[in-house]
Order: C-alpha cells, then structure tokens, then sequence
C-alpha cells in the first residue's frame, strides 16, 4: 500500500510539473497597414503556442496600455501562424493603439503596442491624396499610369471583405434569381444597346445603367475593359485572407492596395465558386457576341479580363477619375 502511495505521488509531482511549466504563447503585432479614414490591417503572428492557442485576435483603442478586457477587440481563429484582422469603424483623423493577444491555458500574451493614426475623410494626410471618400465612399489611389482611383469595397458591402451585392450586366438592382429570360440586356446586340440608351458612343455602358453610379452616386462608375486590364498588368496580385475571406490583395506601383474578395457568381437563385473565383463586371460590352459582356476573372494563380454571359450576377467595384 505504501508503495502505492509513492508511485501515486511521484505522478502527481510530474503532472504538477508540467503544468508548470505551461508558458503563455509568443504573438506579434508585425504591421498595419491599408490605413484609411476608418479602418486598417493589422498583420500578426502567434510563433509558439506554448500550449495549444484556443483564441488570437487583436484589440485596439484611442488610449495606449491596451487589454481586451477594456479595449475594442476582434477575433481571428486559433492556433500558431500569421493571421490578419480588418478593424472598422474607426473615426477619421485620430490615433489608435493596437496590439496582437493570443489566449492559452497559461493565461493571455500580447505583442508589442503599435499605433497608427487614421485619415482625414477629406481625402487623407494634409499631403497625402492617396485616399479618401467620394459620396460616402471610401477611394484608393494605386499609382496606376492612369491616376484612376479604386473603391475600397464592392457595391453592396460595408467592408473590402465583404461579397456585396450581384447584378447582372447593365442592371442596377440585385435580384432573387438570375436567367437569361430575365436579363435586360442578353441578346441585344451592339446597336441595340446604343439605340435603347444602354451604351455610350464610346461603348461603355451609361450613367442610367451603371449600377456603380446609381448606388454609389457623386463620379463613381463601373471600369472599363481597358482599365481593368490596367489594374491586372500593372500590379501585383497576391491570393491571401481577411478576416477569413479568400480573394487577391492587388497592389499598385505606389506600394497601397486593395482587396477583392473571391465572391464567386450568381446564376439561378445559387451562389456558386464563392471563395476560389472572383467575378466584377465592367461596362464594356462584348462586341462580337450579343450575349455577352467583359468582365474581370480571378482565382489563387491567375487574374485576367474574359467575357461573361451578361445574365449572370456579379460583382461590381466602382472606380473613379
């Protein structure tokens, strides 16, 4: 019996002993970046887990010192490994403090405090006009030879990693089904278009049926065939995560960026390839086909412009001059 003992406290001394030693995790707050006048990125990394991470995230305020228990914080998943959080919400011209936390049985680490400071919603930095808002909505310059400003979000979303809403080609409203016998446009050819007022001189759809100048308002509008192109030949594209949502950080020659979820399509009443393709329209239609229309095409290796049957619901990413 008194052999029994022994061994049972010898186990005891091991276990106790390896709860001791239980370390809390090792998390870096890496960067922010993509900082507008009410959100940014937050880039981090839980190196050692020390034990098994059951909760990481970040927690931000305008006050240094920071603790999720007193500050705002977001969630993003478990585990060790890079991870990015899109913190929203945030008012215009002001400096935030943020930092990385990691949660283990040993208890809550953080990474170092960083701190960044928002955009004036008058356009950025007193002299600095790579972003801003048109109407209510959020712009980046890229850099691009053209000097065109992208939109932060797609029509319909209230975050870049949001899918937003679908609208077939030259139509303005989204829709509980998508068909071709529903579709306004499929099968109009080009001179049809021009004549019923769906198209320009130049061949790009009009104001009354761009559904990024009718949402949107002030100068937004749907790109070009040609300027998406320019927005795939002149910046590095790069399949990553947000918050969760799969889709491309496109980056211009200035060094910002953009997000553009892999929102998949409509066709039907379904959703279909939502987190491996991104689909986003641009006015241009396709001038040999009367069924169809161009279009911007993505996935985790490839980005380029293709025509689309003009029924299907898809994505819309206003632009601007």
């Amino acid at each position: 019996m008194k052999r029994i003992y022994l061994v049972m406290a010898f186990i005891a001394m091991i276990m106790l002993s390896c709860v001791q030693e239980t370390e809390k995790a090792i998390v870096e707050t890496k960067e922010v970046t993509d900082v507008t006048s009410n959100s940014a990125r937050v880039v981090c990394n839980v190196s050692d887990d020390g034990a098994e991470v059951s909760s990481r995230g970040v927690c931000w305020d305008k006050s240094d010192n920071l603790a999720i228990e007193t500050a705002s914080s977001m969630g993003a998943g478990s585990g060790i490994g890079n991870y990015e959080c899109e913190i929203s919400g945030l008012e215009s011209g002001t400096t935030y403090y943020v930092r990385a936390y990691a949660t283990n049985s040993a208890g809550i680490s953080y990474g170092e405090q960083k701190e960044f400071t928002t955009l004036d919603v008058d356009g950025g930095n007193e002299d600095n006009d790579d972003s801003g808002e048109i109407a209510g909505h959020e712009f980046v310059d890229l850099g691009l030879p053209s000097g065109l400003k992208w939109a932060t979000c797609n029509v319909g979303a209230s975050f870049p990693e949001d899918y937003g809403d679908y609208f077939a080609w030259g139509e303005t409203n989204p829709k509980a089904e998508y068909t071709e016998e529903n579709s306004v446009t499929y099968g109009l050819s080009i001179s049809e278009l021009q004549t019923q007022g769906y198209i320009d001189n130049e061949g790009n759809l009009t104001s009354s049926y761009d559904a990024a100048t009718v949402n949107w308002g002030g100068s937004w509008r749907m790109p070009t065939r040609e300027q998406i192109l320019e927005l795939v030949e002149h910046c590095e594209w790069e399949w990553t995560q947000v918050n969760g949502v799969d889709g491309a950080k496109v980056t211009g020659p200035n060094g910002n960026s953009i997000f553009l979820p892999a929102a998949g399509d409509r066709y039907g009443s379904s959703l279909y390839y939502a987190g491996e393709y991104g689909f986003c329209w641009n006015s241009t239609p396709d001038e040999s086909n009367s069924n169809s229309a161009y279009g911007l095409y993505f996935n985790s290796s490839y980005q380029g412009v293709t025509w689309y049957n003009r029924s299907l619901g898809q994505s819309v990413r206003p632009v601007a001059e």
